[in-house]
């Protein structure tokens, strides 16, 4: 029994060591606790969170299935949401300068007073999205066009 535990230890210590991510254990594990912890959520699954206020600089949603998640307030600069779907989902007053939302599907988001300055929407597909209630600065939209409709004239 004891040397049963200490090979599954070890086996996922070596999982960890080699490829730099923890193995999946089940699908209904907390990977809100990933997105605290290590600032990545690459394939996850999380409904009904919320992470308002948080400092979520560079974190990595990747392939991401998001729903209900509120994010109001927080620094998600730099933010990776390549590929992922995102429903019903709250990034309000969120700075999300450089963010990338390539390939991204974006249902029902509100991105009120959002800064999206720099970020990129190459062939996000939005519905019931509306970037314009964002801060738009060389931002590159879902048709390939750079926004720079909220950019400051002087520098």
């Amino acid at each position: 029994m004891v040397a049963n535990r200490f090979a599954v230890f070890f086996s996922a210590t070596l999982t960890v060591f080699l490829t730099g991510s923890a193995p999946a254990i089940s699908e209904d594990a907390d990977r809100s606790k990933d997105v605290r912890a290590l600032g990545r959520c690459a394939e996850c699954v999380l409904h009904q969170d919320d992470f308002s206020g948080r400092n979520l600089m560079g974190i990595d949603f990747t392939s991401a299935d998001l729903k209900l998640i509120k994010f109001d307030g927080s620094n998600m600069n730099l933010a990776v949401f390549e590929n992922a779907v995102l429903t019903d989902t709250s990034f309000a007053g969120v700075k999300l300068r450089g963010a990338n939302f390539v390939g991204a599907r974006l249902i029902n988001v509100s991105l009120k007073e959002a800064d999206l300055q720099g970020a990129v929407f190459d062939g996000a597909i939005l519905e019931g999205t509306d970037l314009d209630a964002a801060k738009l600065c060389n931002t590159q939209t879902a048709s390939d066009e750079i926004d720079n409709s909220d950019c400051d004239v002087a520098r």
